[in-house]
């Protein structure tokens, strides 16, 4: 198989797994309005760095991974559980700041100082959900379609692995220009995206407990 058709997979994979609102989305579209696209890109980048991490653990445990979140449905629980707060703290939750002209949030009390870089890569690597999707997707490859694993040639490798890097630059990239261009036409923004991400957030979490219960 054409080494090449790895990197457009994993640049594909990466797209389409990036497209849902996640936190590391929302940070980017927030970043975005209160500063610019630039600022965000500090978000983004290793944000894709700490997914590249993500496919690692993947590939390499991700029969483990499976069968682990499948004998725990406690985790499922919890991931459920993590969901609606945050959901819940998006959709009424309210920030002490100094507004500009377009009634968005420019100055925010905070508690601690985190760089973009630093909170790209964390909110990149401590997501479940991405990890979980990876998961499920190369399981599937591996049944359905094509050997990918680890211990595949490191050409093959690198290739996939750069595809997903530009992937998710890509989408996120694509998410902070949208939000610059939102931000030029509406005012109050912020608050807007944050309760309908967090009405979504209750909506899955809803969906999850469901699922979990019936099924």
């Amino acid at each position: 198989m054409n080494v090449l058709l790895y990197f457009f997979l994993g640049l594909v994979l990466a797209m389409i797994g990036a497209l849902p609102l996640g936190t590391t989305n929302v940070a980017v579209i927030n970043t975005t309005i209160k500063e610019n696209v630039q600022c965000a890109l500090k978000i983004v980048y290793t944000a894709a760095v700490a997914e590249l991490i993500l496919v690692m653990i993947a590939l390499a445990f991700n029969m483990q991974i499976e069968s682990f979140v499948d004998m725990n449905i406690w985790l499922q629980y919890v991931i459920a559980i993590i969901l609606l707060g945050i959901g819940i703290v998006l959709s009424f939750g309210r920030k002490e700041c100094v507004k500009d002209e377009n009634e968005e949030c420019i100055i925010i009390k905070k508690r601690y100082n985190i760089s973009k870089q630093m909170l790209g890569f964390i909110l990149g690597l401590f997501n479940p959900t991405v990890l979980i999707y990876w998961i499920l997707i190369i399981s599937l490859l591996n049944k359905k379609m094509l050997s990918l694993t680890i211990n595949i040639e490191y050409l093959v490798l690198a290739l996939f692995l750069i595809g997903v890097f530009f992937g998710k630059v890509l989408v996120l990239y694509g998410y902070g220009k949208f939000s610059h261009i939102l931000k030029l036409r509406m005012k109050n923004l912020t608050t807007s995206i944050n309760r309908i991400i967090g009405v979504l957030l209750v909506c899955i979490s809803i969906f999850q407990f469901t699922k979990l219960y019936y099924f």
